[in-house]
Order: C-alpha cells, then structure tokens, then sequence
C-alpha cells in the first residue's frame, strides 16, 4: 500500500511538470528546439548537494534559453533507484544520485566496501575521464542513460541509536543496522558486527524513528546532518566505503539537442565536478563538528583501526565481489591505485 501511495504521488508530481513543460513554446527565436528538463536528487533542501546542482541548473538556465533545468529536491519525484528508471524511459529527464541496481548489478560498484582509503586514490578511481568512469557510462547507455559528470561527496560512516561496545573489534553487536540493497554493503556491514538489514533510503528515517532499526550505514557526515540528525546518537566514521553521486540524462533527450545545448549541459556538469574535487575533501571534519554540536556524539577510530577494516575487507569481503563484478573490473580499480 505504501509503494501504491508513492508512485500515484510521483505521478500526479510527473503529470503537473509535463503540463508546465507543454505550455513554452517549442523552439526559441533561433529555431532551436526548446527543452524542459525535470532534475531529481534526494538530499534535502539547502543541502550541500542541493546547492551545488541549483547552481548548475543556474548556470545551464543562464548560458541557453532553449534550456530550463528544474531541480527537484528530497527524493520528489521518488526513490533514487526509482528515478533511475523514470530516467531510462524518459518520464523524468535528469538525476543527480548514487546509482540503482536493480537493472545492472555492476553499477554496484561504485559503492564497493573500501574501495580506495584516501582522496588522491579516490580521484584516480572516480573522475569522469578515468578508466573506471569509462565502464560505468557504458553500463548506463545500456540503460539508455547518458553519464555528464561525477560528483565526489566523502568517506562514509554510520549512525546508531544504541552505543557500540567496542566497535574497532568487529566483534558480534547483535545490532539491526541498515545498508544499501547491494551485497558489497551488506558483506561488510556483516564483517563490521552487526545485523546487515538492506532498506531503501526512504524508508530509512521512519525506521530509525520507530525502532525498526538500530543503526545505520552508506552514508556521511554530511548527509547524516542534512537528513538524520535528529534520529541518530552516535556517529562512527568508519570511511567504509566512496560516496559519490552522477549526474546523468536521459540519452533520448540528449542526443535531440543540438551540439550546442549539449556543449553547454556538459561544461556546466564539468564545472560541478571540478569544484567539488576541490572543496569535499575539507567538508568532513566540517560536518562531523556540526554533528557533534547538534548533539550526536562522534566515536573516533585510529588510523590502524581503519587500515585494520580496509585490510580485512580486502581479505574478506573482495574476492566476494570479484564473483559479483568480475576479476577484470576489480583489477581495473587495484590497478588505478597502485
């Protein structure tokens, strides 16, 4: 009954902006060929995130009045993995997200547990001109998806209702802890000692909030302020995985533009991505301060507690996802770092 509720709403959303989109008129003084693009993330209002794409919808609206970028905040138009399958088919034009695997289970990786320790790895692994970046536009052209540019957040953590006894040890907390629906996430929410319990981050809040769940993981210090802070007690910035969003538009509608509308979508993604490799890396100890004023205590790992995470997820819990994405891929990203 809930997921009947949401789509009817996400529809009557999708039915309104297609009328407001019907009423411009079709093509500008030029002749170009007008274009209303509906943009769906799911941070909340004001949020870093939601500032940065504003501004790149400014940009687009400013250089091309044949283009007009509409961003919809808070998950609106729905669910990220649900948006990515509006996007595909066209309903909706344009996400700036995580990406959904219901359809391609590869795309899973690029929430892979430990992917990388540290930012200059992390460049190397996920900036829009690297080899790693190359594979995933293909797989999202295979869902008729047009990849723009990548959007580095930070190193993930998680937030817990209850206090963790001795959470560096990995030992059993029997502790019902949400993850994202992708078995990376779960294999090294489990090797971290809790009780992996895969939600979708809508249903997140209200389980926090009523109990459901004790905890949660697969996200930041950043998003855990914008959208938890107040159901979370304690955060644990266990830096367990990469968070990092794409911009991305349905190819239908990009390959309709002309060289110049596309020229200008891609410089304004360019200068998103550009900028947000300069600022993200001094954004965590930013957020996880005003986590801590807001009053969520922080609990600190030393930096051998890490190495001691990342090395037994690379022990552990890789050769299970070499299964899952295939060694080519995982050597791929070894290989990036070295």
């Amino acid at each position: 009954m809930k997921m009947r509720k949401r789509l009817i709403a996400i529809s009557l959303v999708l039915g309104m902006t297609a009328g407001l989109a019907a009423c411009g008129n079709k093509t500008n003084q030029n002749g170009e060929q007008n274009f209303f693009l509906k943009l769906s993330h799911y941070r909340a209002e004001g949020s870093v995130a939601d500032v940065d794409i504003n501004k790149f919808a400014d940009e687009v609206n400013a250089a091309d009045d044949s283009l007009e970028v509409w961003v919809y905040p808070a998950a609106q138009l729905g669910d990220y993995t649900t948006v990515q399958e509006l996007v595909s088919i066209g309903d909706v034009e344009m996400q700036f997200a995580t990406l959904g695997t219901s359809v391609d289970k590869y795309l899973g990786i690029t929430s892979a547990p430990y992917i990388c320790s540290n930012w200059d790895d992390a460049y190397k692994i996920f900036n829009r001109d690297s080899e790693f970046t190359a594979t995933i536009a293909d797989h999202l052209a295979d869902q008729n998806i047009k990849l723009l540019s990548v959007y580095p957040l930070y190193f993930g953590g998680a937030i817990m209702n209850k206090e963790v006894d001795d959470p560096a040890s990995m030992k059993n907390q029997g502790i019902k802890v949400r993850c994202q629906t992708m078995k990376g996430p779960e294999l090294v929410t489990t090797m971290l000692g809790y009780i992996a319990t895969p939600m979708a981050l809508n249903d997140c809040f209200t389980s926090l909030q009523t109990g459901v769940i004790d905890g949660m993981i697969g996200s930041g210090a950043e998003g855990y302020y914008s959208s938890y802070r107040d159901v979370a007690k304690y955060y644990l910035p266990y830096n367990d995985h990469f968070e990092v969003w794409y911009l991305y538009i349905n190819m239908d509608k990009w390959n309709e533009m002309s060289k110049k509308q596309q020229e200008v979508l891609q410089t304004a993604a360019n200068h998103l991505e550009d900028e947000r490799w300069k600022e993200a890396p001094t954004q965590t100890e930013e957020y996880e301060q005003k986590l801590e004023d807001y009053g969520v205590q922080i609990i600190n790992f030393t930096d051998e507690e890490l190495d001691a995470f990342y090395e037994r997820c690379q022990k552990e819990v890789w050769p299970k996802l070499t299964e899952l994405y295939g060694q080519e891929a995982v050597d791929m990203v070894q290989n990036l770092t070295k």
